[in-house]
Order: structure tokens, then C-alpha cells, then sequence
């Protein structure tokens, strides 16, 4: 799928406005600092990386994909902004300079399968903050153990390319370990030729006051609040079944 970026760019391309609104709100309420500049740690396809640009934001994108990297390269030319574009491991990277505000969207953390490498990606993305700078992730939930699993499909046409979309998650949990699988395909028709990419990969989940200890033993945060989903009046304690945790931590 990440080789195929066009295509992940089509099928994603949905209405993001909500999110990027609840992005903005986080750096205005809760960073204790202007944010001018902003990280997006696996950006991909750059779903937030531009909408946020558009609204005059300093951005730099980050991913472990050069293909992601090159094609977002190019998005951002044609869209006439310039975005510092780096090809990097989220559990140790650093950055020409330090951000304002990093944003790790679409459960992107939960490629990281251990405690050590989520305490690694918080102590580098600390790094990478300045003081009083925010971070701010959305993570799965399991918000049943009976069914947990969730589908979703959906399709988007371009021109003659029409891109069918299914994407599934919380397969398969295993709640000892706290992984599950997620599979995705694309199906992509274009003047009657026929592809299918198909990826399936483990990813982890965290439960919420395990991941306050583990903020607190990487050390460089103080956490400031958390919602269900990109909402900012819904405080995650206050949630029914909440599926999408939404995380704001703020540089110590």
C-alpha cells in the first residue's frame, strides 16, 4: 500500500476539517507557547500536513516511507507550500529545529508493538518540542471485547481512476499482548485495468492510565487532557464505548 501512495491519497482523501478544527484548538487552548511550527510524525500521504499548511502553519513531515516522503514532496510543490520533508523512524529521529507542536494522526503510534518503543518515540518527540509546545495522537480502543472488530468501505474517483477502499480494524485482539490486526485493501479501476493492493499488519493498543504511567516514565510531558475522538467538549472519562482515544500532552 505504501508503495502505491497515489492511490492510499485518493482513498483517504475525506473531509478532514473536523480533525485539523481540533488541532487548531489543541494549540490554542493547551500549548503554552505560539504555534507556528508543527511536525507531523507519520505523515504519509499528508492528509493533515497540507490542510494545516493552508492555514499558515511552518510544517515538517515525517515517515519511514520515502515513497510517502517523494509524493508529499510533490503534493506540497503544487500546492505552492514549502514543508521541511524528512524519511524517518518515529522511535528516533531529529529535526533541523525544534517544533511548536507535533501531531501523530490516524493511530500511526500503534505500529509500535512494545513499551520500549512507544517510551523511545515519546523521549525523541520531547526532543523535538520545545518548552510549552503541545502533542496531540488519537489511538484505537477496544470498546468491546465480545465484537471489537470495526470495517469500513468507501470509494473516491479521480478523473477516470476509481479507488474502492476497505479497511478493517481490531481484528483478532489479543488482549495480553494488546495487539490486533488491521487489514486494508484498494481496488483501483482506471480505463478498464484492474488493481489490488492488499496490507495486513499487527498494531497495539494502550490503555488509558497505562499510558499516563508510561507518559510519566518517558519523562518530558506533563498530560493534559484526553477526548473521544475530535471533540473537544467530549472528555474521554465522561465517554460511552469510546473506539478513538485522542490524546494532548503539553512539554514540560
Amino acid at each position: 500500500m505504501y508503495t502505491a501512495p497515489r492511490l492510499y491519497e485518493i482513498a483517504f482523501d475525506l473531509n478532514r476539517k473536523r480533525e485539523v478544527d481540533f488541532l487548531e484548538h489543541c494549540f490554542k487552548r493547551f500549548a503554552k507557547r505560539p504555534v507556528r511550527r508543527v511536525v507531523d510524525i507519520a505523515c504519509g500521504t499528508g492528509p493533515h500536513l497540507l490542510r494545516l499548511a493552508a492555514r499558515g502553519y511552518r510544517m515538517t513531515g515525517l515517515d519511514l516511507s520515502p515513497e510517502n516522503i517523494e509524493f508529499l514532496r510533490e503534493r506540497t510543490r503544487a500546492a505552492g507550500f514549502d514543508a521541511d520533508l524528512v524519511v524517518g523512524d518515529m522511535t528516533n529521529f531529529q529535526l533541523g529545529a525544534r517544533v511548536d507542536a507535533a501531531i501523530c494522526m490516524q493511530d500511526s503510534q500503534g505500529h509500535l508493538l512494545t513499551n520500549e518503543h512507544l517510551l523511545d518515540h515519546l523521549r525523541s518527540v520531547a526532543q523535538a518540542l520545545r518548552r510549552g509546545g503541545v502533542y496531540v495522537f488519537d489511538r484505537y480502543m477496544a470498546s468491546s471485547w465480545t465484537n471489537p472488530a470495526r470495517r469500513w468501505s468507501w470509494s473516491r474517483r479521480r478523473g477516470r481512476l476509481i479507488v474502492r477502499a476497505t479497511f478493517s480494524a481490531l481484528n483478532d485482539v489479543d488482549p495480553v499482548a494488546q495487539v490486533f490486526r488491521e487489514r486494508m485493501e484498494l481496488e483501483a479501476v482506471e480505463n478498464g485495468t484492474r488493481r489490488v493492493y492488499r496490507q495486513t499488519h499487527l498494531s497495539r493498543m494502550v490503555f488509558p492510565q497505562e499510558l499516563k504511567s508510561l507518559v510519566a516514565l518517558a519523562g518530558g510531558f506533563e498530560f493534559v487532557q484526553w477526548f473521544f475522538g475530535f471533540k473537544s467538549h467530549q472528555v474521554l472519562e465522561r465517554s460511552k464505548h469510546p473506539l478513538l482515544m485522542v490524546v494532548v500532552l503539553r512539554k514540560k
